[in-house]
């Protein structure tokens, strides 16, 4: 029964992106868990992203692409022409949006989660450089999950007001006390998130305030005598 009921709202979103191609880029095949709406979406989004005209093929068309592809023939032509002859006229679209929004980020935050054990099973050496490097694409990966949570048909169409789309990026920051760090974060620490800072060992990362340190000029050749603080305040300006 549950089934039957998630094939049938996959057949809901897939006459969505038929009629709003601009998701093709958007949702992945795996996102299908049906197997023949799968390789029929495949075969469609496929040819929509290649083409440079970016026109969703006609019904016909698609029939043809997919039994092309189809070479061991396993989806049945009853299957094909029963999805493609499907519409969405009387859903309301108010019910089917959200749950379409809904659908798109569980199946991306999956595929990304097992994108992240891959990368971090993947990690041969550990050391400093190779899980910073992890962690930055583990956090792009992640932030940009609501992204496809963006669904704007016209983008730029009303942008008449450039200074009413701005966005104060730093009221959603906390700040670190020092500028030059801010400014490599974008304006402080991110709200609502776990930071960890990491180094090497003997870098100092458990220096006081009044630790002194020594400092050489690389051009000069100068070397003074700073404490950490001191060090801070000039960083910080």
């Amino acid at each position: 029964m549950a089934e039957s009921m998630n094939t049938n709202m996959e057949k809901h979103y897939f006459i969505y992106i038929l009629d709003n191609p601009e998701q093709f880029s958007k949702v992945e095949p795996f996102f299908f868990k049906n197997s023949d709406i799968q390789f029929i979406y495949t075969v469609i989004r496929d040819e929509y992203l290649r083409s440079e005209s970016h026109i969703v093929p006609s019904i016909q068309q698609i029939y043809s692409m997919t039994k092309l592809a189809d070479q061991e023939s396993k989806i049945n032509d009853k299957v094909i022409k029963l999805l493609l002859q499907s519409d969405n006229a009387d859903i309301n679209q108010e019910w089917l949006l959200p749950r379409f929004k809904g659908w798109k980020i569980q199946n991306q935050i999956k595929g990304d989660m097992l994108k992240g054990i891959d990368m971090v099973r993947g990690i041969e050496e550990i050391n400093y450089d190779n899980i910073v490097e992890v962690a930055q694409k583990l956090k792009g990966m992640f932030g940009n999950v609501l992204l496809v949570d963006d669904d704007d048909n016209d983008l730029g169409e009303d942008f008449d007001d450039p200074e009413s789309h701005k966005q104060q990026i730093s009221k959603n920051n906390i700040p670190t006390g020092w500028s030059s760090i801010d400014s490599i974060l974008g304006n402080g620490w991110s709200k609502s998130t776990l930071n960890v800072i990491m180094g090497e060992t003997n870098v100092g990362k458990c220096s006081h305030y009044q630790t002194l340190i020594k400092i050489k000029n690389k051009k000069t050749g100068k070397i003074q005598n700073l404490t950490i603080g001191e060090l801070y305040s000039m960083v910080k300006k």
